[in-house]
């Protein structure tokens, strides 16, 4: 299901196999892809999955249920992918020459020289983020990368 409004979940789950499994199968089997998934490191004997998706409200609020129901789930946090308090960090790679800098309504930190042809770095909202990478990408970034860190 590619519609509905576009989501991110922090799932803390158990470090066991089949943790991520299990929680893939709860998306799968209810028709919604992933938009992105990486996992953090283990603390303990828990650790991180953080999941892009989009789907409508109703069917995101059945996915929490669903997932926190599951015996390797120890808590869910899911909150919408415009909300400001959604962070993300990206990575820029442009072409050796081509200049770079986030657009003005970007509220962004910025690191770096894109126009040396190195990875720089931009911190922000996921929302702004996203904006930043999409800018970079219409001008010819070689490389571009985006991780949640955290709501």
């Amino acid at each position: 299901m590619n519609g509905g409004e576009r989501w991110v979940a922090l799932v803390r789950g158990t470090d066991r196999p089949g943790t991520l499994t299990a929680l893939t199968s709860v998306f799968s089997t209810r028709g919604v892809s992933f938009e992105s998934l990486s996992t953090g490191a283990v603390d303990g004997d828990a650790g991180t999955i953080a999941v892009t998706f989009r789907a409508s409200a109703r069917r995101q609020q059945l996915l929490v249920r669903t997932v926190e129901r599951l015996s390797v789930i120890r808590s869910v946090e899911v909150r919408s992918a415009d909300d400001p308090a959604v962070r993300a960090a990206g990575v820029v790679r442009m072409p050796d020459g081509v200049g770079f800098t986030p657009p003005d309504d970007a509220d962004v930190r910025w690191s770096g020289d894109a126009s040396a042809s190195q990875p720089v770095l931009v911190e922000g909202s996921l929302a702004d983020v996203t904006t930043v990478i999409a800018r970079a990408r219409e001008q010819g970034a070689a490389m571009t990368a985006t991780v949640i860190v955290g709501m």
